[in-house]
């Protein structure tokens, strides 16, 4: 088990990226959408797809994880929806940051420094289904008109998905792409952790909380209650090793930062959502090191 000290040593740069960032939002007007273009489609693509070739990787387990991702956010909902039923509270816009966790800010640059490269291509994996049931099903729960179309065109339009499904057909067919291409993309993908910190950070600082009690609820469920659903699916999907650590890892993570950008697209409880990424992401100053001492 890695010390306290070694866990430190890994979030804290994580964070203090972060802080910076939010800082940097706070005293500054800039306009960072051009840095998180940069992000969205170079950077984390080019990291993505190189990930993807850091171990060989068997098309059953790329299965498990997809499996365990939606049941992780079908886990969520579940959750959400016995709670709010139970004290009486009708909501919609907040079911979003309950099921649906940051998969790239905080985990990809942790699960990076603590698991290497093996431990981003799991994340990686991850994320892909998870991106693709926010940008449909999330939408769908967020307009409340069932826009499935708008969804699907959002998801055909993220690079990072098809840098990663790429990235993993030639892993299955075991083909090596040539040296020169994949060392140019790791030289490109090394910006990526910095940039989606930073813009994390920046996003951050535009986001004031309100109904607390409410949010810190809804927080509880998407970090305690989402850790839990890690728990049980870790046996059902027999992970072991680096697949138990990084699924339990991004099963307890903060909100996604997009929820609330699309809350507030379609004018769905926006402030109350906004209020639970910023109360999670917080709090994931504690609870992240906490669980790299627990999962290393």
């Amino acid at each position: 088990m890695a010390s306290m000290s070694n866990i430190i040593s890994i979030v804290l740069p994580t964070f203090a990226t972060i802080a910076i960032g939010y800082l940097f939002g706070r005293v500054s007007r800039a306009d960072v959408h051009g840095i998180t273009d940069v992000a969205m489609y170079i950077t984390l693509p080019a990291l993505a797809f190189t990930s993807m070739l850091s171990r060989p990787i068997q098309a059953a387990d790329a299965a498990r994880l997809w499996g365990a991702a939606v049941l992780l956010a079908v886990g969520g909902w579940a959750l959400a929806w016995v709670t709010f039923r139970l004290l009486r509270q009708e909501h919609s816009g907040l079911y979003l940051p309950v099921m649906f966790m940051n998969n790239v800010n905080i985990p990809f640059p942790i699960v990076y420094m603590a698991f290497g490269d093996e431990g981003l291509a799991v994340a990686t994996l991850f994320y892909i289904p998870n991106a693709i049931l926010i940008y449909t099903l999330g939408v769908h729960i967020a307009c409340k008109a069932g826009s499935w179309r708008a969804g699907l065109k959002e998801v055909l339009g993220i690079p990072l998905i098809y840098a990663a499904v790429v990235g993993l057909i030639l892993n299955l067919a075991h083909v090596q792409p040539p040296a020169l291409l994949v060392d140019t993309l790791e030289f490109i993908g090394q910006a990526a952790v910095p940039l989606i910190l930073i813009t994390a950070g920046v996003n951050l600082a535009g986001i004031r909380p309100t109904a607390l009690v409410t949010a810190a609820l809804a927080s509880l469920l998407r970090m305690g209650g989402g850790f839990l659903v890690g728990l049980a699916l870790v046996p059902l999907f027999a992970f072991t090793g680096v697949d138990r650590a990084v699924v339990l890892f991004e099963s307890a993570m903060p909100s996604a930062v997009f929820t609330s950008i699309l809350c507030a697209k379609y004018r769905n409880e926006e402030a109350l959502v906004s209020s639970v990424v910023l109360i999670t992401t917080l709090a994931s100053v504690v609870t992240v090191p906490l669980l790299l001492y627990y999962l290393m």
